[in-house]
């Protein structure tokens, strides 16, 4: 029961927007010895500057018109070896980011560049900086930098490793609270049948139904993320995070109604639809204008991964604590206080998407 109350405590303390990120975007253009910057960011991104609360949202005028908003966003990226920059200018982006462009000049040409984002990450070690690089007669590259990646060094024409792809999909999992509660919610009830008694599958059939569920969800997410990532299924984010919340509360509550995985396929196949989609308004933010489908096949393979370990992970947990208290047992305590729980974490980031 102890394993029950610590996911009870997980559940109660889990935040509601499990999408949440800091982007910010960085293009850079390589030309000789010299190096054009700049900087794309967020109103909500320089309140410390503005003399605000951090969770203040400072309008546009307010960013522009403050000169001590530029020298702060400046020091955010230090580029090696190149000591002289220009001063800084602020510009309005589009309707959601401010521009802060300079120039950075180097002590000689070269064809690559070493990044340090020490002050960025010493901001919020959440945020993720999207970096481009281009350079005359070399193509454009791409790369996404995390806390811990820091110095970087990015060579003309040179492609990063699509690793860095790969566990942005693990990423993508491990922080979104809601993909973790719907695995789990389709994992609670895999080790259950009925005749005339709950009985507990053995571990084989266990596998199995986990086998079945999990492929369907793989299958669905996987045709609508790279189908709204290419631009062939397009919905409004709030719609898409608010039903993925629905089908957490909904799986949840059919656990303790109705802990039958007969037709499971095809509810997990119909949410993970909606799932995909999830994963698609995020990756939306990272892809690159060209080479699209490379990143987007190592970010779901990421995706993959992050959802098995998982499962290998929980599954072994909940099929042990089934085991220990018996099938009637589980189905009668365990299964009603994690599907509640489950659930009421799901409504609660309903309430506030909607």
């Amino acid at each position: 029961m102890r394993f029950v109350a610590a996911i009870c405590v997980l559940l109660a303390t889990s935040t509601a927007w499990a999408h949440q990120t800091s982007v910010k975007y960085i293009d850079l253009a390589l030309d000789g010895n010299r190096v054009g910057v700049t900087l794309r960011f967020a109103p909500g991104d320089v309140t410390e500057p503005l003399h605000l609360q951090p969770d203040a949202q400072p309008a546009m005028a307010d960013v522009l018109g403050n000169p001590a908003v530029a020298p702060y966003v400046q020091r955010w990226l230090v580029i090696a070896n190149c000591p002289t920059v220009t001063a800084p200018v602020l510009a309005k982006a589009d309707d959601k980011f401010v521009a802060a462009t300079w120039t950075a000049v180097c002590a000689q040409a070269s064809r690559s560049v070493t990044l340090d984002f020490t002050a960025f990450f010493a901001l919020d070690k959440r945020h993720e900086a999207i970096v481009r690089l281009a350079a005359p007669e070399a193509k454009p590259i791409q790369t996404i930098v995390r806390a811990g990646d820091s110095p970087v060094v990015l060579r003309a024409g040179h492609s990063p490793s699509l690793l860095a792809w790969i566990r942005t999909g693990m990423d993508h999992i491990y922080e979104g609270t809601d993909h973790i509660l719907f695995v789990i919610s389709l994992l609670l009830v895999v080790m259950l049948w009925r005749s005339s008694e709950w009985q507990l599958r053995g571990y084989g059939l266990t596998l199995r139904s986990t086998a079945a569920v999990i492929t369907a969800f793989t299958i669905a997410h996987s045709i609508s993320l790279i189908a709204a990532a290419l631009g062939y299924v397009e919905l409004p984010a709030r719609f898409v995070e608010c039903m993925i919340a629905l089908s957490i509360a909904y799986t949840a509550i059919e656990d303790i109604a109705k802990p039958d995985v007969t037709w499971r396929f095809f509810l997990t196949f119909g949410f993970g639809l909606v799932h995909g989609l999830g994963f698609a308004s995020t990756l939306s933010e990272l892809l690159p204008p060209s080479d699209v489908i490379v990143p987007l096949l190592c970010f779901n393979i990421g995706v993959e991964v992050g959802q098995l370990t998982i499962v290998l992970v929980a599954l072994p947990l909940l099929y042990a604590v089934a085991k220990i208290l018996g099938a009637a047992r589980y189905r009668r305590v365990v299964l009603p206080v994690l599907g509640a729980a489950i659930a009421l974490v799901a409504l609660q980031m309903f309430a506030e998407r909607i």
